[in-house]
């Protein structure tokens, strides 16, 4: 099994998710990117699109956000900043 890390979605709304991830794919400005476990800290922007979370109990959920950040934590967790999240209708979608 996958190690995973902690990943917390908030919209100016309030928490739209919170779990444990094994994977996310984000739609970044420069392209989408990936983040797994232990990833370096950094700060992504990323645009309106698809944000793919692989949960640790190996689960596909996918948001349809707007625009925001994404940060990989010196903890390496990830916080995801965006104007908007809902529930996209087929996680499995590329």
């Amino acid at each position: 099994m996958a190690p995973a890390y902690s990943i917390q979605m908030l919209t100016p709304e309030g928490e739209a998710y919170e779990g444990e991830a094994t994977a996310v794919v984000a739609p970044g400005e420069l392209g989408s990117f990936g983040v797994l476990a232990h990833h370096q800290p950094m700060i992504a922007a990323l645009t309106a699109g698809v944000l793919k979370i692989t949960t640790a109990d190996a689960h596909n959920v996918a948001f349809d956000i707007g625009p925001g950040l994404l940060e990989v934590t010196p903890e390496h967790n990830v916080i995801i900043l965006t104007d908007d999240a809902a529930t996209h209708e087929d996680a499995t979608a590329s």
